[in-house]
């Protein structure tokens, strides 16, 4: 039984410190830590700006960051423009 609590234990805390540091730039890291608390995270380039944008309005309500973030982290998961 321990052994099973040790493993989780561990399984957890490297879950925690890989989401405090993933590659790319410093809102990637952002992205991974709001994100990820209440559902899977979106991948980046996979959503089009307006469709962002549709879900930023309704999560603005819950998660709190500044303007500044919200901006980068549309432009960071945005799709390119056709």
């Amino acid at each position: 039984m321990r052994a099973l609590f040790v493993a989780v234990a561990v399984a957890a805390l490297t879950g925690c410190v890989q989401a405090q540091t993933p590659d790319g730039p410093p809102i990637a890291a952002l992205h991974s830590r709001q994100c990820g608390r209440c559902h899977v995270a979106p991948e980046p380039r996979t959503r089009t700006r307006a469709q962002l944008e549709d879900a930023f309005s309704r999560h603005g309500k819950r998660v709190h960051m500044s303007h500044d973030d919200w901006q980068a982290m549309l432009d960071y998961l945005a799709a390119p423009a056709n």
